[in-house]
């Protein structure tokens, strides 16, 4: 074809470089000496730096000049993504060939394919001096991009769905000391050398604190503690001191950031991918690992090489496999991480929205998670069960619609290290058994689990059936696939929906198993995945690295994921705008874990100062997470109004078409390259009879902001009109000469705002001014217009009353409620400033 000769012709032509290119969005050029540079859009983005390979311990590298470059070819063909042109570059030592390396660019869209490949296999690859013991490709950070661009860059990383994300300029290095994550414990037993640049404090009882430098909180006395009375990113020890005071809190540490290299993450925690993008947000390009997600790294070299390759702990490449690094060129933090999204889930046909399948992710539930008033606690002289039936029937008595109650890890046997030993039902907590407790209530179960301990009755080194790995560290870890399918089975006979996997980052970073060898982790989440296929259950997945959500690409069972840190009353954990990015890339369902309803729960075993200062912030930010939404009330403490903001009378959930996201201009400020708000600003819409219905959430905002519509994406011929639900207010326009002023806020004087737009006979749908998303797909449906009237139709539950507001041509606001039927329906029909059943 004609691109084809044009390539071939620009090869004949100059020998020194080979030019492999697509569209007018991106180009590679490729020298003789195998350097290569990434143009975007006609201006350079990237420089190649050092190629090198671990092998037998000693690092063979390009630059030293113990790594050649043997030969090379120009390449076309085909694949899944499709039409490409490239070449490749056969690295090796005197004794043959040891890296087969390539570059595809695709035609489509503007996507390039990094690929290192090991036909005969590497021995001896780990190291300990680098987060990557291979490395292709790499980037020059100093001066590898065109003067002439400003770069900011957004890093997803950290555990929990990347609640750990960073933003800055590009190959900037975080400043030290001030601002850093700040962990809560209530209860410390030891404290313990961190490898993650903490240092704990540990309180003296009387208002002072002892610096342990180098250390964190230990609060279970096994070496770790995941599960925080409150985190939050972006504080001062000062200020982590504080909610420190106010929880009567053992201990808190801090970490600075001091000794992260750079605003791109690393390692095993810091690796996901990064979104590089221009000041004006109109280009971005996405950089990540593409296949073999549980052992690839990224490091940045001497604090500005960004190197791409394989996890420093691995030990060895089996012959024939490949890690690969994509690179994806679009615009915007929010449309570039969905553009991606889309290369990954297309490898094995995973659809984005298969998640909204899942029980959880459409009808309303009941948490005994951290952070819940029966977390490990339950009513006076009362098991668990008997607890538990009295919060059934307290939701009966106040027609709350919990489908399903998720059981937290306070139900099973736990062993060594407090690992699980039996996942069963203890008779003291169920003495009658799970089965006949979740029959009785009615209710499906999301059923938690941990890691494995040493001593669990299922390993054949136990007397169980089953095999497990022993390699010396302090969990065992199944590898079996009889044992994922009888576990999942045995629980979804007795009323189990969802398999909640806990622990996930600890569980990897304690076996040695996962984390050295090549296809351990990959296997036993194929392993999980497979079992719970088999018996129509569904995973979220807890307390995730970002290289565990990327694995789930590959996993139709894996439908959600906590997007934020465990929940506690007036905690920070509401922020997932971030996390929610990537989670929707990828088709999960970004989760933000349980919250209480009401301010004061009293004899919760969280102390006495405990207390719940913006539970509406809370609901608000569950409905329109598209997540599970499942409150953790105390039984006669809920604020039922709120509660069911979030529903329907039947339980089912009232939600956006997706995730409420941060969007693009928060980013740009925060990296110091481009206006945008300063604080959280989220956007998320409905979709309902071909009208698209916007949701803004603002939950904190240090100033006044006017919100253009381009800022949300909308085209500025875009007529809107905008209600304030929160308090609730006037409606006014929204459109190019008329911008939204956002004030400022903090958390417990939110602002949430409908977007609508005028039909075509001038009336405005305003919806449920009693449901956070107003309109949304699972009530309305079948709008229809004529010239004078509007009509439209509502399902629930029969009986229910549908309460709604719109606006007439003249700009009167016209109010008005239709019963539910007994067929699930009510029939509006508005006409003048009249509302008809």
């Amino acid at each position: 074809n004609k691109m084809a000769n044009m390539y071939v012709g620009y090869v004949c032509c100059f020998f020194a470089v080979l030019l492999v290119f697509t569209s007018a969005d991106v180009r590679v050029n490729v020298t003789q000496s195998g350097e290569y540079t990434v143009f975007v859009q006609g201006k350079q983005w990237f420089q190649s730096a050092d190629t090198f390979v671990t092998s037998n311990g000693d690092v063979l590298s390009v630059a030293k000049g113990t790594l050649l470059l043997q030969s090379s070819a120009t390449m076309q063909g085909s694949d899944k993504i499709g039409m490409y042109t490239g070449t490749t570059l056969l690295y090796g030592t005197s004794q043959g060939t040891l890296l087969n390396a390539s570059i595809k660019v695709y035609q489509k869209q503007g996507i390039v394919m990094f690929s290192q490949g090991y036909p005969k296999g590497v021995m001896g690859t780990q190291t300990t001096d680098k987060m990557v013991s291979t490395s292709f490709p790499s980037f020059e950070m100093a001066g590898g991009a065109d003067s002439s661009l400003s770069l900011g860059v957004v890093s997803f990383q950290g555990d929990m769905d990347a609640s750990g994300t960073r933003t800055g300029a590009y190959g900037a290095t975080p400043a030290n000391g001030t601002l850093g994550t700040c962990r809560v414990t209530l209860k410390a037993k030891n404290i313990t050398a961190s490898h993650s640049g903490y240092d704990a404090y540990v309180s003296n009882g009387d208002g002072t604190y002892t610096e342990h430098a180098g250390d964190y909180c230990d609060c279970t006395g096994h070496g770790e503690c995941s599960h925080w009375a409150f985190e939050q990113d972006d504080l001062t020890v000062e200020e982590c001191q504080s909610h420190c005071d106010t929880l009567s809190c053992a201990c808190f540490d801090h970490n600075s950031h001091a000794n992260q290299k750079n605003v791109i993450g690393t390692g095993i925690t810091g690796t996901g991918p990064s979104v590089v993008f221009s000041s004006d947000l109109s280009t971005s390009v996405v950089i990540s690992s593409y296949n073999n997600f549980m052992v690839a790294s990224q490091d940045v070299l001497n604090g500005s090489v960004l190197s791409y390759g394989l996890l420093n702990s691995v030990e060895s490449i089996p012959a024939g496999e490949t890690m690969q690094t994509v690179l994806v060129v679009s615009s915007g933090i929010n449309k570039a991480m969905d553009d991606w999204g889309d290369v990954l889930l297309a490898r094995v046909g995973k659809q984005r929205y298969a998640y909204r399948r899942d029980f959880a992710l459409q009808n309303l539930g009941y948490s005994t998670d951290n952070g819940a008033y029966y977390y490990y606690h339950t009513e006076d002289n009362k098991n668990y069960e008997d607890t538990l039936y009295d919060v059934k029937a307290y939701s009966v008595q106040e027609n709350i619609p919990y489908q399903y109650i998720l059981l937290d890890s306070w139900w099973y046997y736990k062993g060594d290290g407090g690992g699980v030993r039996v996942w069963d039902a203890r008779p003291d907590v169920f003495p009658s058994g799970m089965q006949a407790f979740l029959q009785k209530t009615n209710w499906k179960g999301q059923l938690h689990n941990r890691y494995w301990s040493l001593d669990t009755n299922y390993s054949k080194k136990n007397g169980g059936q089953y095999n497990f790995i022993y390699d010396g560290s302090k969990v065992a870890c199944p590898d079996d696939q009889q044992f994922w399918d009888d576990l999942m089975k045995n629980k979804t006979e007795i009323g189990m929906f969802m398999y909640e996997q806990d622990w996930l980052d600890d569980e990897f970073n304690w076996m040695n198993w996962l984390n050295t060898n090549f296809s351990g982790a990959k296997t036993w989440l194929q392993q999980m995945n497979n079992g719970a296929m088999k018996s129509n259950a569904t995973i979220q997945y807890c307390m995730s690295h970002v290289r565990h959500m990327l694995q789930s690409v590959e996993l139709l069972a894996v439908t959600n994921a906590r997007a934020s840190g465990d929940y506690h009353p007036g905690s920070g954990q509401w922020n997932i705008g971030t996390s929610s990015i990537m989670a929707h890339a990828i088709g999960i369902g970004p989760s933000k874990d349980n919250y209480w309803s009401t301010k004061i729960q009293s004899g919760s075993k969280y102390g006495p100062n405990t207390a719940e200062t913006h539970s509406a912030l809370q609901s608000a930010v569950l409905s329109l997470s598209t997540g599970p939404v499942a409150p953790s009330d105390k039984v006669n403490a809920s604020n039922v109004s709120l509660i069911m903001h979030a529903c329907d009378a039947n339980g089912r959930l009232l939600q956006p078409d997706k995730p409420a996201t941060e969007i693009d201009s928060v980013f740009a400020q925060l990296a110091g390259i481009g206006p945008g708000p300063q604080g959280h600003v989220w956007y998320t819409y409905a979709n309902v009879s071909g009208a698209r219905y916007g949701y803004v959430l603002v939950p904190t905002l240090s100033q006044d902001y006017n919100l253009s519509l381009s800022e949300l994406g909308y085209d500025m011929d875009t007529k809107l009109y905008a209600m304030n639900y929160v308090p609730s207010s006037d409606v006014v326009k929204f459109d190019q000469d008329n911008k939204l002023m956002l004030e400022a806020c903090g958390v417990t004087s939110f602002q949430l705002f409908t977007l609508s737009p005028a039909l075509d006979n001038g009336y405005v749908m305003l919806g449920e001014k009693s449901k956070w998303v107003s309109v949304s797909s699972q009530r309305f449906s079948n709008i229809q217009t004529t010239s004078n009237s509007v009509s439209f139709t509502a399902t629930g539950k029969p009986g229910e009353t549908v309460s709604v507001a719109l606006l007439n041509p003249q700009g009167v606001k016209i109010e008005g409620g239709c019963p539910i039927g007994n067929n699930g329906m009510a029939n509006f029909h508005v006409s003048g400033s009249s509302i008809n059943c």
